[in-house]
């Protein structure tokens, strides 16, 4: 059986990586046989056999305006697996999050005989609602990972289930505090901030120096020298980040001084679980935060062009963090699990403010324990027994069986 994946983001990469193992599985024990998945993945895909047509790591870019530097090296990307789907017939095509390539891809597809699936689909009821008209002419089933998003579908006419959140597979849900400072040598009691500011290059220039700014005046007004755990996906190129440390830090001076920076790959699950507080960039790691226990804040820059469409276009106003939309839904509230600062708002000194808060004010960080703790119940997969990448892959494997038959 074969199966073309799209996974070209890093988060995707690590769901798509425990959604062919799941599919793998599955496939056997439903007489399917042997699962040959090829298509777009990054070093977790591929390590989990995935035949890479195009690397993941090429495509690496986000944002209404950050995505035309990229556009000849996507354009190349789209022509390739499309090109390969033709020539190898798959039984389904699952694509995995990134809208701004998979409806350009799914359309490439269409008219070919292949029946397409969306996991982790676009969050079209924050905009551009037009697009549920797209999902519903290209996919033949979308499989949300957001509980509150199923009903919103399936009122639009769409075939939708929800699979429950693949981070519930995919995150070390029993580790404990105290284990996760011993793996990363830390001193049990020493104040510990973890800052995940993104891993796309457009991401790191508009939040390291944002992140580190805000850690040091927050070291400064505590009177203390705090350890900073920079952790990278994957797929981040650590290299740069640690290049933006060090530059950072002679420009900074004195300033510098007041922190520790550990920059590292592969471990942010263990570095959320060690902080005391995090400074996290909107995206899934606000939500693998909030699971996973740590109070932050869920902070978003980006380029002047794409905040002035933002608030030109959107008219959602209601929470841009998972970790938010998750525990709260999509209206609008004066407050959230976690304070989100965003665009204009994220300065220093807001951001100081707020770490401040989360480290010393134990009434709110209690609260926070219990808001963490009611969101990871939340995220729960529909089926007792079966996790949600389990689940995804059965779906899938529904929509091939229907494809044959």
């Amino acid at each position: 059986m074969k199966i073309l994946i799209s996974a070209a983001e890093a988060s995707s990469d690590v769901h798509g990586a425990q959604l062919l193992r799941a599919l793998r599985v599955k496939a056997r024990q439903s007489g399917l046989g042997e699962v040959e998945a090829f298509g777009i993945g990054g070093p977790l895909l591929q390590a989990e056999g995935l035949r890479a047509v195009v690397d993941a790591r090429e495509l690496l870019s986000m944002g209404f305006t950050e995505v035309f530097g990229r556009l000849p090296r996507i354009l190349r990307a789209l022509r390739r697996i499309e090109q390969e789907a033709v020539a190898q017939r798959p039984d389904v095509v699952v694509v995995i999050d990134y809208p701004e390539f998979h409806f350009r891809l799914a359309r490439r597809l269409q008219g070919r005989g292949l029946p397409l699936v969306y996991f982790i689909p676009p969050k079209v009821w924050v905009w551009r609602k037009k697009r549920v008209a797209v999902l519903r002419a290209l996919f033949s089933r979308i499989l949300t990972i957001l509980p509150f998003e199923e009903d919103f579908y399936r009122k639009a006419g769409l075939a939708v289930s929800y699979v429950g959140n693949p981070l519930m597979d995919e995150l070390p849900l029993a580790m404990t505090r105290e284990e996760a400072r011993r793996r990363l040598g830390l001193d049990g009691g020493r104040r510990v901030l973890v800052a995940m500011p993104g891993s796309r290059p457009s991401e790191l220039k508009r939040h390291v120096e944002l992140f580190l700014d805000s850690a040091a005046r927050t070291a400064r007004e505590l009177g203390e020298k705090l350890l900073v755990l920079m952790p990278l996906p994957a797929m981040g190129d650590t290299l740069s980040l640690q290049q933006r440390v060090l530059a950072w830090g002679a420009r900074a001076g004195v300033a510098a001084e007041s922190l520790e920076v550990r920059v590292s790959q592969g471990n942010a699950h263990e570095c959320l679980i060690a902080a005391d507080a995090g400074l996290i960039k909107s995206g899934t790691s606000t939500l693998e935060a909030g699971v996973l226990g740590c109070p932050h804040a869920v902070v978003y820059r980006t380029s002047f062009l794409t905040g002035l469409l933002f608030r030109l276009l959107v008219r959602y106003r209601g929470p841009v963090g998972l970790v938010n939309l998750v525990a709260c839904g999509t209206e609008p509230r004066e407050h959230y699990l976690m304070r989100e600062i965003v665009l204009g708002a994220a300065t220093p000194g807001a951001i100081a403010a707020e770490l401040g808060s989360l480290l010393t004010d134990s009434r709110r960080r209690e609260e926070l324990a219990g808001g963490m703790k009611r969101l990871r119940a939340r995220l729960l997969p529909p089926e007792a027994g079966q996790g949600p990448s389990a689940l995804a892959a059965q779906e899938i494997l529904a929509v091939v069986r229907e494809k044959r038959g």
